[in-house]
């Protein structure tokens, strides 16, 4: 009996000791979720906010209802205003997803500004259907890319 209250005090100091570290390693993961998901939700809002901005500068390089005629003039304008996004703020929210997406389509501008030849004729449809081509499909996979992104053609998973 002289030994029972030695056992019940370290059956408790092992107990509390237990209990303890399960709590603040409980504690701790929820806090980290917590922060993950409140950054993801901050991400997610300021993606959104930063791909409607770059949405409408592929407006021109669009499959459908083309009203005009693909030029070096409106290639010029669309390189230089991507640009202008991705250097502004832009770039450094794009996802590593759509990187590649985006770079493709810059290379393919890339391509028809240092062409010397379409340079001259700046306001002068591009007659090369497979740069054009080419260029109106990178352009989809991006804006694909970006709608991924953010999700906005998942259906909801609630």
């Amino acid at each position: 009996m002289e030994g029972g209250w030695v056992l019940s005090l370290f059956t408790g100091l092992v107990s509390g000791a237990i209990s303890s570290t399960l709590t603040y390693v409980s504690t701790r993961s929820k806090i980290r979720l917590d922060m993950t998901v409140e950054y993801d939700k901050t991400l997610h809002a300021k993606r959104l906010e930063l791909y409607k901005e770059l949405w409408p500068k592929t407006k021109r390089l669009s499959r459908f209802d083309w009203h005009f005629a693909l030029t070096y003039n409106v290639v010029k304008s669309v390189a230089a205003d991507t640009r202008e996004w991705y250097f502004g703020e832009g770039g450094i929210y794009l996802s590593r997803s759509s990187r590649e997406p985006y770079f493709h389509l810059k290379g393919l501008l890339q391509k028809v500004l240092d062409n010397k030849e379409l340079e001259a004729a700046p306001d002068a449809p591009i007659e090369d259907k497979e740069i054009c081509a080419a260029i109106i499909d990178a352009a989809h996979d991006l804006r694909v890319s970006l709608a991924d992104d953010i999700g906005a053609r998942r259906s909801p998973w609630l």
